[in-house]
Protein backbone atom coordinates (compact mmCIF):
# COMPACT_ATOMS: atom_id res chain seq x y z
CA UNK A 1 0.00 0.00 0.00
CA UNK A 2 1.44 2.98 -1.04
CA UNK A 3 1.16 6.08 1.19
CA UNK A 4 0.58 9.34 -0.41
CA UNK A 5 2.83 12.71 0.98
CA UNK A 6 0.75 15.33 0.90
CA UNK A 7 3.13 18.75 2.00
CA UNK A 8 2.47 20.48 4.81
CA UNK A 9 0.12 23.23 5.12
CA UNK A 10 1.94 26.58 6.50
CA UNK A 11 -0.06 27.72 10.33
CA UNK A 12 -2.43 30.01 10.34
CA UNK A 13 -1.21 33.24 11.69
CA UNK A 14 -2.98 34.71 14.79
CA UNK A 15 -5.05 37.00 14.45
CA UNK A 16 -3.42 40.61 15.08
CA UNK A 17 -4.96 43.90 15.98
CA UNK A 18 -2.66 45.06 13.28
CA UNK A 19 -5.19 45.65 10.10
CA UNK A 20 -4.20 44.25 6.87
CA UNK A 21 -2.53 46.32 4.14
CA UNK A 22 -5.06 47.63 1.67
CA UNK A 23 -4.55 46.47 -2.04
CA UNK A 24 -1.56 48.99 -4.18
CA UNK A 25 -3.38 51.87 -6.00
CA UNK A 26 -1.88 53.53 -8.33
CA UNK A 27 -1.67 57.33 -8.13
CA UNK A 28 -3.05 57.42 -11.74
CA UNK A 29 -6.34 55.91 -10.41
CA UNK A 30 -6.65 57.98 -7.24
CA UNK A 31 -4.10 61.25 -8.03
CA UNK A 32 -6.27 63.05 -5.12
CA UNK A 33 -5.76 60.37 -2.41
CA UNK A 34 -2.00 60.31 -2.86
CA UNK A 35 -1.56 64.38 -2.88
CA UNK A 36 -3.51 64.09 0.71
CA UNK A 37 -1.33 61.49 2.67
CA UNK A 38 1.79 62.67 4.01
CA UNK A 39 5.39 62.30 2.92
CA UNK A 40 7.42 60.09 5.54
CA UNK A 41 11.07 60.88 4.76
CA UNK A 42 13.83 58.38 4.86
CA UNK A 43 15.42 57.61 7.69
CA UNK A 44 18.61 58.80 7.87
CA UNK A 45 21.64 56.16 7.40
CA UNK A 46 24.19 55.70 10.57
CA UNK A 47 27.77 56.70 9.26
CA UNK A 48 30.82 55.71 11.54
CA UNK A 49 32.70 58.17 11.88
CA UNK A 50 35.81 59.16 11.17
CA UNK A 51 39.08 58.14 13.22
CA UNK A 52 40.96 61.12 14.87
CA UNK A 53 44.94 60.57 14.31
CA UNK A 54 46.07 61.91 17.27
CA UNK A 55 49.83 62.45 16.54
CA UNK A 56 49.68 63.18 12.95
CA UNK A 57 47.64 65.93 13.04
CA UNK A 58 50.07 68.23 14.92
CA UNK A 59 52.91 66.95 12.68
CA UNK A 60 51.09 67.86 9.44
CA UNK A 61 50.07 71.27 10.95
CA UNK A 62 53.30 71.73 11.37
CA UNK A 63 54.67 70.93 8.05
CA UNK A 64 52.01 72.74 5.96
CA UNK A 65 53.96 76.66 5.78
CA UNK A 66 51.96 79.60 6.79
CA UNK A 67 51.09 81.44 3.68
CA UNK A 68 52.48 84.49 3.56
CA UNK A 69 50.49 87.45 3.34
CA UNK A 70 50.04 89.38 0.06
CA UNK A 71 51.75 92.47 -0.41
CA UNK A 72 49.80 95.58 0.24
CA UNK A 73 48.82 97.62 -2.97
CA UNK A 74 51.10 100.60 -3.36
CA UNK A 75 48.89 103.31 -3.30
CA UNK A 76 49.54 106.98 -3.21
CA UNK A 77 50.25 109.10 -0.14
CA UNK A 78 47.91 111.49 0.79
CA UNK A 79 49.20 114.95 1.13
CA UNK A 80 48.52 117.38 3.61
CA UNK A 81 46.53 120.30 2.89
CA UNK A 82 48.47 123.29 3.05
CA UNK A 83 48.39 125.55 5.96
CA UNK A 84 47.60 129.21 5.49
CA UNK A 85 51.77 129.46 6.57
CA UNK A 86 52.66 127.16 4.35
CA UNK A 87 51.04 128.47 1.29
CA UNK A 88 53.18 130.94 -1.02
CA UNK A 89 52.60 134.16 -0.20
CA UNK A 90 52.63 136.73 -2.93
CA UNK A 91 56.06 139.04 -3.42
CA UNK A 92 55.87 143.01 -1.44
CA UNK A 93 57.11 145.51 -2.35
CA UNK A 94 58.79 147.93 -0.54
CA UNK A 95 58.20 151.13 -0.02
CA UNK A 96 61.11 153.43 -0.38
CA UNK A 97 61.58 154.26 3.46
CA UNK A 98 61.48 150.68 3.92
CA UNK A 99 64.22 150.09 1.00
CA UNK A 100 66.51 152.78 2.51
CA UNK A 101 66.03 150.83 6.36
CA UNK A 102 67.05 148.06 4.67
CA UNK A 103 70.17 149.23 2.60
CA UNK A 104 70.91 151.03 6.12
CA UNK A 105 70.38 147.26 7.79
CA UNK A 106 72.91 145.83 5.58
CA UNK A 107 75.71 148.57 5.44
CA UNK A 108 75.48 148.45 9.25
CA UNK A 109 76.22 144.82 9.23
CA UNK A 110 78.61 144.59 6.77
CA UNK A 111 80.43 147.58 9.10
CA UNK A 112 80.23 145.06 11.90
CA UNK A 113 81.58 142.06 10.39
CA UNK A 114 84.52 144.14 8.48
CA UNK A 115 84.80 145.39 12.48
CA UNK A 116 85.10 141.52 13.76
CA UNK A 117 87.74 140.46 11.23
CA UNK A 118 89.88 143.54 11.79
CA UNK A 119 89.81 142.97 15.67
CA UNK A 120 91.36 139.31 15.57
CA UNK A 121 94.70 141.09 14.23
CA UNK A 122 97.56 141.63 16.54
CA UNK A 123 100.01 144.32 14.87
CA UNK A 124 103.63 142.74 14.84
CA UNK A 125 106.11 145.45 15.53
CA UNK A 126 109.26 143.30 16.50
CA UNK A 127 110.83 144.32 14.12
CA UNK A 128 110.26 148.00 13.67
CA UNK A 129 113.34 149.70 14.91
CA UNK A 130 112.53 153.26 13.69
CA UNK A 131 110.77 155.49 16.35
CA UNK A 132 108.44 156.93 13.90
CA UNK A 133 108.00 153.95 12.24
CA UNK A 134 107.13 152.61 15.55
CA UNK A 135 104.17 155.19 16.22
CA UNK A 136 102.86 154.50 12.58
CA UNK A 137 102.51 150.94 13.52
CA UNK A 138 100.65 151.41 16.54
CA UNK A 139 98.55 154.31 15.10
CA UNK A 140 97.69 152.16 12.58
CA UNK A 141 96.72 149.49 14.80
CA UNK A 142 94.16 151.53 17.00
CA UNK A 143 92.49 153.21 14.15
CA UNK A 144 92.12 149.33 12.32
CA UNK A 145 90.82 148.60 16.20
CA UNK A 146 93.24 145.69 15.82
CA UNK A 147 93.60 143.05 19.00
CA UNK A 148 96.53 143.96 20.11
CA UNK A 149 100.38 145.02 19.07
CA UNK A 150 103.11 142.75 19.88
CA UNK A 151 106.77 144.22 20.66
CA UNK A 152 109.97 143.49 22.46
CA UNK A 153 110.46 143.79 25.98
CA UNK A 154 112.70 146.69 24.91
CA UNK A 155 110.28 148.69 23.29
CA UNK A 156 107.61 148.77 25.95
CA UNK A 157 107.98 151.75 27.59
CA UNK A 158 107.25 153.45 24.60
CA UNK A 159 104.42 151.90 22.74
CA UNK A 160 102.52 152.07 26.00
CA UNK A 161 103.02 155.34 26.47
CA UNK A 162 101.81 155.33 22.44
CA UNK A 163 98.28 153.79 23.25
CA UNK A 164 97.90 155.28 26.61
CA UNK A 165 97.72 158.60 24.09
CA UNK A 166 95.62 157.09 21.84
CA UNK A 167 93.38 155.98 23.96
CA UNK A 168 93.06 159.35 25.68
CA UNK A 169 92.67 161.16 22.35
CA UNK A 170 90.56 158.57 21.10
CA UNK A 171 91.18 159.47 17.45
CA UNK A 172 94.92 158.56 15.92
CA UNK A 173 96.84 161.25 14.55
CA UNK A 174 97.35 159.75 11.20
CA UNK A 175 95.15 160.16 7.94
CA UNK A 176 94.53 157.33 5.58
CA UNK A 177 92.84 157.90 1.89
CA UNK A 178 90.38 155.80 3.49
CA UNK A 179 89.47 157.90 6.23
CA UNK A 180 85.81 157.12 6.11
CA UNK A 181 85.94 153.33 6.50
CA UNK A 182 88.48 153.76 9.41
CA UNK A 183 86.57 155.78 11.13
CA UNK A 184 83.36 153.75 10.76
CA UNK A 185 85.66 150.04 11.38
CA UNK A 186 87.03 151.96 14.65
CA UNK A 187 83.49 153.42 15.96
CA UNK A 188 82.17 149.59 15.57
CA UNK A 189 85.08 148.60 17.23
CA UNK A 190 84.68 150.62 19.94
CA UNK A 191 81.14 149.68 20.38
CA UNK A 192 82.17 146.20 20.12
CA UNK A 193 84.51 146.16 23.11
CA UNK A 194 87.41 146.19 21.21
CA UNK A 195 88.96 149.94 22.84
CA UNK A 196 92.41 149.93 23.08
CA UNK A 197 94.63 147.28 21.48
CA UNK A 198 96.63 144.94 24.10
CA UNK A 199 99.89 145.33 24.55
CA UNK A 200 102.34 141.93 23.70
CA UNK A 201 105.47 140.85 24.56
CA UNK A 202 107.62 138.93 22.90
CA UNK A 203 110.44 136.57 25.50
CA UNK A 204 112.78 134.06 25.06
CA UNK A 205 115.22 135.56 22.62
CA UNK A 206 116.10 132.60 19.67
CA UNK A 207 114.12 130.43 21.73
CA UNK A 208 117.07 128.77 23.00
CA UNK A 209 118.09 130.98 26.24
CA UNK A 210 118.28 129.53 29.76
CA UNK A 211 115.27 129.33 31.82
CA UNK A 212 116.55 131.59 34.06
CA UNK A 213 116.73 134.21 31.75
CA UNK A 214 113.55 133.73 30.30
CA UNK A 215 111.93 133.76 33.46
CA UNK A 216 113.60 136.99 33.74
CA UNK A 217 112.51 138.73 31.01
CA UNK A 218 108.53 137.31 31.90
CA UNK A 219 109.03 139.21 35.58
CA UNK A 220 110.97 142.58 33.53
CA UNK A 221 107.95 142.72 30.79
CA UNK A 222 105.02 142.66 33.47
CA UNK A 223 106.62 145.49 35.35
CA UNK A 224 106.96 147.47 32.14
CA UNK A 225 103.15 146.97 31.34
CA UNK A 226 102.75 144.04 28.92
CA UNK A 227 99.46 142.17 29.25
CA UNK A 228 100.27 139.02 27.81
CA UNK A 229 103.92 137.26 26.66
CA UNK A 230 104.67 135.16 23.67
CA UNK A 231 107.02 132.68 24.60
CA UNK A 232 109.89 131.65 22.04
CA UNK A 233 110.78 128.01 23.52
CA UNK A 234 113.66 126.11 22.97
CA UNK A 235 112.80 123.66 19.86
CA UNK A 236 115.67 121.69 20.29
CA UNK A 237 113.61 119.93 23.11
CA UNK A 238 110.81 119.76 20.95
CA UNK A 239 112.88 117.98 18.44
CA UNK A 240 113.87 115.37 21.06
CA UNK A 241 110.67 114.79 22.28
CA UNK A 242 111.28 116.11 25.54
CA UNK A 243 107.96 117.22 26.23
CA UNK A 244 108.58 117.11 29.91
CA UNK A 245 111.52 118.72 30.06
CA UNK A 246 110.17 121.75 28.32
CA UNK A 247 107.10 121.97 30.58
CA UNK A 248 109.78 122.51 33.23
CA UNK A 249 111.42 125.25 30.87
CA UNK A 250 107.83 127.01 30.63
CA UNK A 251 106.39 126.41 34.13
CA UNK A 252 108.70 129.29 36.00
CA UNK A 253 107.85 131.57 33.31
CA UNK A 254 103.87 130.97 33.69
CA UNK A 255 104.65 131.66 36.89
CA UNK A 256 106.64 134.85 36.60
CA UNK A 257 103.59 136.14 34.34
CA UNK A 258 101.06 135.65 37.37
CA UNK A 259 97.69 136.65 35.93
CA UNK A 260 99.09 137.32 32.60
CA UNK A 261 98.40 134.60 29.94
CA UNK A 262 101.58 133.08 28.19
CA UNK A 263 101.25 132.44 24.33
CA UNK A 264 103.80 129.57 23.79
CA UNK A 265 104.68 130.03 20.07
CA UNK A 266 105.39 126.90 18.26
CA UNK A 267 105.89 128.53 14.92
CA UNK A 268 109.39 127.30 13.72
CA UNK A 269 109.57 126.06 10.52
CA UNK A 270 111.60 123.25 11.79
CA UNK A 271 108.97 121.75 13.33
CA UNK A 272 106.49 119.01 11.71
CA UNK A 273 102.95 118.49 12.33
CA UNK A 274 103.92 115.73 15.18
CA UNK A 275 106.11 117.83 16.71
CA UNK A 276 103.98 120.71 16.82
CA UNK A 277 100.84 118.88 18.21
CA UNK A 278 103.51 117.75 20.94
CA UNK A 279 104.15 121.09 21.44
CA UNK A 280 100.46 122.05 22.02
CA UNK A 281 99.27 119.58 24.50
CA UNK A 282 102.17 120.41 26.15
CA UNK A 283 101.49 123.78 27.08
CA UNK A 284 97.82 123.20 27.64
CA UNK A 285 99.09 120.61 30.27
CA UNK A 286 101.50 123.23 31.27
CA UNK A 287 98.68 126.14 31.89
CA UNK A 288 99.60 128.31 29.22
CA UNK A 289 96.71 130.83 27.96
CA UNK A 290 97.07 129.47 23.96
CA UNK A 291 99.85 128.45 21.51
CA UNK A 292 100.97 130.45 18.08
CA UNK A 293 101.37 128.06 15.13
CA UNK A 294 102.11 128.64 11.73
CA UNK A 295 99.60 129.96 8.89
CA UNK A 296 98.50 126.73 7.59
CA UNK A 297 94.85 125.43 8.06
CA UNK A 298 95.84 121.77 8.73
CA UNK A 299 97.79 122.72 11.61
CA UNK A 300 95.65 125.14 12.81
CA UNK A 301 92.70 122.53 12.72
CA UNK A 302 94.83 120.28 14.66
CA UNK A 303 95.61 122.61 17.34
CA UNK A 304 91.74 123.71 17.67
CA UNK A 305 91.12 120.11 18.05
CA UNK A 306 93.35 119.81 20.93
CA UNK A 307 90.94 122.55 23.25
CA UNK A 308 93.23 124.78 23.16
CA UNK A 309 93.37 128.79 22.12
CA UNK A 310 95.24 128.81 18.89
CA UNK A 311 96.90 131.81 17.37
CA UNK A 312 98.04 131.84 14.02
CA UNK A 313 101.44 133.90 12.33
CA UNK A 314 101.92 134.67 8.76
CA UNK A 315 98.75 135.56 7.40
CA UNK A 316 99.29 136.87 3.48
CA UNK A 317 96.25 137.80 2.39
CA UNK A 318 92.50 138.54 3.58
CA UNK A 319 91.13 135.19 2.20
CA UNK A 320 93.73 133.42 3.87
CA UNK A 321 92.70 134.98 7.16
CA UNK A 322 88.99 133.96 6.57
CA UNK A 323 90.43 130.31 6.01
CA UNK A 324 92.19 130.16 9.16
CA UNK A 325 89.60 131.69 11.02
CA UNK A 326 87.25 128.88 9.95
CA UNK A 327 89.30 126.41 10.50
CA UNK A 328 89.90 127.66 14.51
CA UNK A 329 92.41 130.42 14.38
CA UNK A 330 90.89 133.65 17.10
CA UNK A 331 93.95 135.96 16.32
CA UNK A 332 96.49 136.39 13.98
CA UNK A 333 99.78 137.94 14.43
CA UNK A 334 101.05 139.59 11.32
CA UNK A 335 103.60 142.32 10.23
CA UNK A 336 101.20 143.13 7.19
CA UNK A 337 97.87 144.37 9.19
CA UNK A 338 97.81 147.66 7.34
CA UNK A 339 97.24 145.91 3.68
CA UNK A 340 95.39 142.94 5.64
CA UNK A 341 93.18 145.76 6.45
CA UNK A 342 92.83 147.68 3.59
CA UNK A 343 92.36 144.17 1.58
CA UNK A 344 89.52 143.88 4.19
CA UNK A 345 87.53 147.00 3.61
CA UNK A 346 87.64 146.76 -0.45
CA UNK A 347 86.09 143.24 0.15
CA UNK A 348 83.55 144.96 2.31
CA UNK A 349 83.18 147.67 -0.77
CA UNK A 350 82.54 145.12 -3.35
CA UNK A 351 80.13 143.06 -1.55
CA UNK A 352 78.14 146.43 -0.99
CA UNK A 353 78.70 147.09 2.06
Amino acid sequence: MKLRLFPKRAPKAPASSVPAASPAVSAEARPEALSSLPLASPAPVPQEAAPVLADTAPAAAEAAPAPEPAPPCPSKPEVPPQTAEEQPQPARVLSAGEAARFREFLRRRKETELALMLHRLISDLTSVSDRAALRAGVESAVRMGAFGVLVTPDKLPLVRKLLQESGKSGQPAAQTADQPAAQASAQTSAQLGAGVPRLFALIGGTGETLPAVKKYEARKAVRLGAEALVLLPSVMLLHGGAVQAAKREWRPVLRAAGKRGVFVALTDPSLNGEETLSGVRAANKAGAAGVVVRGEVAIVSAAFREACPVCTQGVGSAEELSLLCKAGAGYAFTAQAECLAGELRQLTKESGG
